[in-house]
């Protein structure tokens, strides 16, 4: 053979010597953005895995900070990785009984929950929660089957705590009573992989007092209310039924009571209290408030189990809601939307006190006691309208709040404006504060409402 170099033309060399070198050494591809987002969410998840179960808090911080360099732009893939990642115990289908820690308020609460089969402790979204209270001389337990028995299948689609009420005999109005099932909620959130937007209070008769006293004064931590066989009861007393219905316009509640609930000789009572409720929320043009009346029912209610499972199904919170309107009488009481008070312009309000109001005719009284009880409370009113980066505040008899800044209502690459009483009290561009975003969740263990960071500010009163 000869030469095989000289029958090859130069050129053809120098292409063969490329391929050579290019098939020998063959150049690292470019990592796909595919492969750089798996490794991002990868890092991330390490990251906040730590970070729960981090005891030090300035190491947390760090942590946090780490989080924030390789955290998801979208803000339902940083909810999922909450839930996957929060150190939670593996709970078996079935019932289990719990107490909650107690504190100065509310003491320890010991209640049943209901685990369904399927129950997944990481699972990227949590389940609906129902928290249901029982009635006079009941437990937990017993409300617990009452509410299986009204779902049904629909049953093993829910998480359904049945909390033993700390507070014995008839129901009373005070902090414990529409405290309680506020301390049953933040321990099944920390027990349980919870879905809080969709968690619901309900109870029958005792039960549903207990429901009606906390949602008022608590309306963000639910996504509905389902009082049965009671009527809105607070310090107030049947005068200020509907006094504090503006706190929960925006929260779902499906209220049930008989016809003929009223006690003979007596010209009010559930039924008539709870019709006055229902006339108020029609006025307000709510889609929110849906009341069932049972004919011919007293307080024994045979209740119509569909409706309750849709309300059910359907209920959903909003977590900051765009424009709200809040009416408190106690500091323990003032917490509205993104809104925090945290010192108050005047004594808190006594409702035992003896006072002299000043009326024409007798009929002029329950309308005066209004009037005293809305002119002499702490109120209020947050707007955030769409597309403004705006929170504007409107606040009566209060010195200071705290405004969170909710991590998906505002632009964090644009400047946040708050203003109070019409006063700009902040303004300015502000990164996400990512130690607060994740040491709130790592708190509450409330995934679906991401606070961004936090501003505390004097109210001009």
């Amino acid at each position: 053979m000869g030469n095989w170099t000289n029958a090859v033309p130069a050129s053809w060399l120098l292409l063969l010597a490329a391929g050579f070198v290019l098939a020998g050494h063959p150049a690292e591809p470019a990592p796909s953005e595919a492969a750089t987002a798996e490794t991002d969410t990868a890092a991330a998840r390490d990251v906040l895995y730590r970070f729960f179960r981090e005891p030090d808090e300035a190491a947390r911080r760090t942590l946090a900070e780490q989080f924030g360099a390789v955290a998801p732009s979208d803000w339902s893939a940083v909810r999922r990785m909450l839930h996957e990642t929060a150190p939670r115990d593996p709970l078996a289908p079935g019932t289990h009984e719990f107490t909650t820690p107690g504190d100065a308020a509310v003491p320890p609460v010991h209640y049943v929950l209901r685990v369904p089969d399927g129950y997944d402790p990481k699972a990227p979204a949590g389940l609906p929660l129902i928290v249901t209270c029982h009635g006079a001389g009941g437990k937990g337990a017993n409300a617990l089957r009452r509410i299986e028995r009204l779902l049904g299948p629909d049953v093993d689609s829910y998480l359904v705590a049945g909390p033993d009420s700390p507070q014995p005999g008839v129901y009373r109005v005070d902090r414990t009573t529409i405290a309680y099932p506020l301390h049953v909620l933040a321990d099944v959130r920390r027990r349980a992989n919870v879905n809080c937007d969709r968690t619901i209070l309900t109870g029958y008769s005792r039960g549903g007092y207990t429901t009606w006293g906390t949602v008022l004064f608590s309306p963000t931590h639910w996504a509905g209310a389902m009082p049965m066989a009671s009527w809105p009861l607070t310090e107030a007393g049947s005068d200020g039924a509907i006094v504090f219905l503006q706190n929960v316009l925006t929260l779902c509640i499906q209220a049930h009571w008989g016809e003929k609930d009223i006690v003979s000789g007596q010209s009010r009572g559930i039924s008539t209290l709870s019709r006055e409720a229902a006339a108020w929320f029609k006025g307000q043009s709510t889609a929110h408030f849906e009341g069932i009346e049972y004919p011919g029912q007293g307080h024994g209610l045979k209740l119509d189990e569909a409706r309750i499972r849709t309300f059910s199904a359907e209920a959903r919170r909003d977590p900051f809601p765009a424009e709200c309107k809040y009416l408190f009488h106690h500091l323990y009481q003032g917490r509205a939307s993104c809104v925090r008070v945290t010192d108050l312009a005047k004594e808190e309000f006594d409702f035992q006190k003896r006072r002299v109001l000043r009326i024409q005719r007798r009929e002029d009284l329950p309308n005066a006691k209004r009037a005293l009880w809305r002119g002499q409370g702490f109120e209020v009113t947050v707007r955030m309208p769409k597309g403004q980066n705006l929170i504007a505040v409107m606040a009566r008899n209060l010195r200071e709040i705290q405004v969170d800044l909710p991590a998906e209502r505002l632009d964090f690459a644009k400047p946040i404006r708050i203003t109070v009483n019409h006063r700009t009290r902040f303004g300015k561009l502000v990164p996400v504060d990512w130690a607060c975003l994740l040491e709130t969740a790592r708190e509450t263990y409330d995934f679906e409402r991401l606070v961004g960071g936090r501003v505390t500010t004097a109210t001009g009163r």
